[in-house]
């Protein structure tokens, strides 16, 4: 029994012995694995650091690149050596011609290109490109332990002396830029003014019939003569406001802006129609006077606000004005609208007087007017007016069985953008003009 009890005592004493071993080479494999971790994110560490130190070298290697390829290099004159007066005196040779730089012209077109889209980019962002470009910068010097608020003054400093060079060197290249650069803003002004109009004033809305004629040439040079001859105008008045002649360059720009906002304007946003007439005429103004100089930019800028806000305003107004007119006022409006055009195309209106006029499907339409010319008939007229106007279904048969039988569909926004146009050319905006005015053609230091 004694026996037993103490080979018994041996085994657990074995077993505890082999579970501690055990333990112990547990312990150990684990801090193995802590410590091997460990090494791991180190050398991870280490190697991410080096991976960014070099991207942020090499992207300003490229950029040095970059900025070297686009100024020509200038090779400075080697030192003459000192003189030796125990030397022999010789005849100096004669120095070698200058070799042309390579690539000259295309460094020269590149300089005058980056130009320009530094222009650009300083109209359209409102001078917060540089802003962006310095902070970029700033953060790539941050990342390899620098200063980030010194470094985006250095930074800034120096995108600001580019544009004073860009300025002085190459002075066409730049107001170009800022011109198109202000291009790209013409929409906004528009677009929001004309969307808000949309969602202010529900005469603003309406589709046009899908039947409905659309405008032939001659209708649409009639539209353009019109604009030409609103813009005219508008530079008549501002002549007569300022006191002031106006030159043939600034009556030619009139009748380029006027001309575009009236073929835009027939699309019905009467604001961005604007934006563009007073854009347009600020940009061939200062072109016809002798050129775009430093400050072309801002007034087109400006030209295409206030023509915007004034355009919208007035429009947005009228065309709510007359959606609400009574059914039987809009019905006289469209057939009125319906007379004018037949003038244009070159055709006399019949009496009002309504007459049935039987259709090969069967049934019969009453046309609001028919059209005459040289005493014989030419077309039957359905007029509509409204953004809610509909045509009934024998005038649908109509349109397809007639091939005389044509659909005149105006809404409220034609109405507006008619009379808001005008307003925007002769409304005199120069009270909105912050920038100064410089002679024609010239150029800002």
């Amino acid at each position: 029994m004694r026996d037993f009890q103490g080979a018994l005592r041996r085994g657990v004493g074995d077993i505890n012995g082999w579970i501690a071993a055990r333990e112990a080479e547990l312990k150990q494999g684990v801090t193995d694995l802590e410590q091997a971790a460990e090494a791991r994110r180190r050398q991870a560490d280490n190697a991410a650091r080096a991976l960014r130190a070099n991207v942020v070298s090499g992207v300003e290697r490229v950029v040095e690149a970059s900025a070297s390829r686009l100024t020509p290099r200038t090779v400075s004159p080697s030192p003459r050596p000192a003189a030796n007066t125990h030397a022999v005196r010789t005849r100096p040779a004669p120095p070698a011609p200058p070799l042309p730089a390579p690539g000259h012209k295309t460094q020269e077109m590149l300089a005058h290109l980056n130009a320009g889209a530094r222009g650009a980019q300083d109209a359209f962002t409102l001078g917060l490109g540089d802003h962006f470009v310095a902070g970029a910068g700033a953060l790539g010097d941050a990342v390899q332990g620098k200063d980030i608020a010194a470094s985006y003054q250095e930074r800034m400093d120096r995108e600001r002396a580019r544009d004073a060079e860009d300025s002085q060197n190459y002075p066409a290249a730049r107001a170009t830029g800022q011109v198109l650069g202000v291009g790209a803003q013409v929409l906004i002004p528009g677009a929001v003014l004309g969307r808000l109009g949309v969602m202010l004033v529900p005469a603003a809305q309406g589709a046009r019939i899908a039947q409905a004629a659309p405008l032939i040439l001659r209708e649409t040079a009639a539209l353009a003569a019109a604009g030409g001859a609103v813009g005219v105008a508008g530079q008549a008045a501002d002549d007569v406001t300022n006191r002031k002649i106006g030159t043939p360059g600034d009556y030619g720009g009139a009748i380029v802006g006027g001309t575009l906002g009236a073929l835009a304007a027939r699309r019905g946003n009467v604001a961005q129609a604007s934006a563009a007439a007073g854009f347009t005429q600020s940009v061939a103004q200062d072109t016809l006077n002798g050129g775009l100089n430093t400050q072309s930019a801002a007034r087109a800028r400006e030209s295409a606000v206030a023509g915007a806000t004034v355009g919208g305003l007035v429009g947005a107004g009228v065309a709510r004005h007359i959606d609400g007119l009574p059914m039987k006022a809009k019905e006289l409006t469209g057939e009125r609208l319906s007379r004018v055009r037949n003038f244009v195309r070159g055709h006399k209106t019949g009496p009002t007087q309504k007459t049935a006029h039987k259709l090969p499907g069967g049934g019969h339409t009453l046309p609001d007017l028919r059209t005459y010319k040289n005493g014989l008939p030419q077309e039957l007229i359905e007029s509509k007016f409204g953004r809610k106007a509909r045509l009934s279904p024998r005038q649908i048969q109509a349109t397809l069985e007639l091939k005389n039988y044509r659909v005149d569909h105006s809404v409220p926004r034609d109405i507006g953008a008619a009379l808001g146009l005008p307003s925007s050319v002769i409304f005199p905006w120069d009270w909105a003009m912050t920038q100064p005015q410089p002679e024609p053609g010239a150029t800002a230091p």
